[in-house]
């Protein structure tokens, strides 16, 4: 990044999402996004059942919402993870907001949905599984590939992540061997619960499974933070200090030998402590998440000394427009980009791994789950994206997102669904 955009970002405040958002149609002439009327909105709740673990908790269960909308004989198709824990969650008092898009045309809806996001008003897991369908739609309706809409270059196959999420040292092997049967053993992430004997121990299993050419990323989710005072739900104002910032590099470098290439927040820190601590862990790779939510901020404080990857966090990223615009500066750093995963199962995987192949990302994580759910995945009829030979998604762009789907099979499957 030159130094007058450099410049430009510090300077720019609070008007920068503003400045750098400019509207989807300055590029390109959308005729039908302007003419064509949104007519119906469907919503699908499906359940998923797999437990996962996490530094912070379990996950008994999660509940995903397929949504389409229908709008000049087209469907769009999205997702969005709403809820863990709830397999009674009520998606009509969560979507009573939306049927003010009814009635709107595209390119009105889409406005309205980023403003909404923009102004504090909803949150990304609105905002994201709403304006993936909308630019679903708005691909077809004008006959483009969305990613070529949004000017975005990258071709080339990203390769793909897959995550364990298992505390006990055995299962995590058993997962290795799946990652390994789906011919996704390159990139492996592995959770991890800010307990150095436990997470050590499952880094060197996961390791001496997969051999030596595999990469291996930890995730704590900021679970060491306990090292420098504080929680993993915290958002720092202070400095910690040197002293214990030291303590924390010791522990990561501790989990590099023992065979992780990097690792994801490993506590609750600030901008100037993630460069400390990634001038300090030697080979490690740190990959800044947290502080990288949503787009629409971080781009104003993006630091490329916090890491060597970045991570944009499904569900917790709010637009696209800037999504699109923070990774054209970590491209500009000659960092590296982390597309993550919302725990996705369905219409969200193909449109996060298009979005990673469009910004040329080092890795993608937002994956299918057969394993864990695969309602949806019986339903879809065509799907432009797939894992190669060599373990990375390779996609055959088509209008919109290019994904087709039987929408009365899904209709069969889901534990729920509100037509709006």
């Amino acid at each position: 990044m030159n130094n007058s955009r450099r410049k430009f970002i510090k300077q720019s405040g609070s008007l920068l999402p503003l400045l750098i958002s400019p509207s989807i149609y300055s590029n390109f002439k959308l005729i039908h996004t302007k003419q064509i009327n949104i007519d119906q909105i469907n919503l699908f709740l499906i359940n998923v059942n797999k437990e996962r673990n996490f530094s912070y908790g379990v996950w008994k269960n999660r509940q995903h919402v397929m949504i389409n909308i229908k709008g000049g004989d087209h469907i769009g198709w999205g997702e969005t993870k709403v809820s863990s824990n709830k397999p009674n969650f009520d998606i009509a008092a969560w979507s009573n907001e939306f049927k003010k898009l009814r009635g709107m045309n595209l390119g009105e809806a889409i406005d309205e949905v980023r403003n909404q996001f923009l102004q504090g008003n909803w949150h990304p897991i609105i905002t994201e599984g709403l304006l993936m369908t909308l630019y679903d739609l708005m691909g077809k309706l004008e006959n483009k590939p969305t990613v070529k809409i949004w000017g975005l270059k990258g071709t080339n196959p990203v390769p793909a992540i897959f995550c364990i999420l298992e505390r006990d040292t055995e299962l995590v092997v058993k997962q290795a061997r799946i990652a390994l049967d789906q011919n996704m053993h390159r990139y492996v992430k592995i959770k991890m619960f800010g307990e150095l004997d436990v997470d050590k121990r499952n880094v060197s299993a996961l390791r001496k499974f997969l051999g030596p050419d595999s990469f291996i990323l930890g995730d704590p989710n900021r679970g060491y933070s306990h090292v420098v005072g504080r929680t993993s739900r915290s958002n720092p104002a202070k400095y910690c200090g040197v002293k214990v910032l030291n303590k924390l590099s010791k522990i990561m470098i501790s989990l590099n030998e023992a065979g992780m290439d990097g690792v994801e927040d490993p506590a609750s820190l600030m901008k100037e402590e993630l460069i400390f601590l990634q001038a300090n862990v030697g080979k490690l790779s740190i990959v800044p998440d947290k502080i990288m939510r949503p787009a629409s901020k971080s781009i104003k404080y993006f630091d490329k000394r916090m890491g060597n990857y970045f991570n944009l966090h499904p569900n917790q990223m709010g637009t696209f427009t800037e999504i699109n615009e923070i990774s054209k500066v970590i491209k500009a750093s000659n960092k590296g980009i982390m597309i993550g995963d919302g725990s996705y199962i369905g219409a969200a995987c193909t449109f996060w791994q298009q979005l990673a192949i469009g910004n040329e990302a080092s890795w993608v994580e937002a994956m299918e789950k057969p394993q864990e759910q695969d309602a949806f995945l019986k339903c879809v009829e065509e799907k432009v994206t797939e894992l190669n030979n060599e373990g990375k998604v390779a996609a055959d762009f088509k209008p919109g997102f290019g994904l087709k789907v039987n929408e009365n099979k899904l209709l069969s499957l889901s534990n729920k669904y509100l037509k709006i």
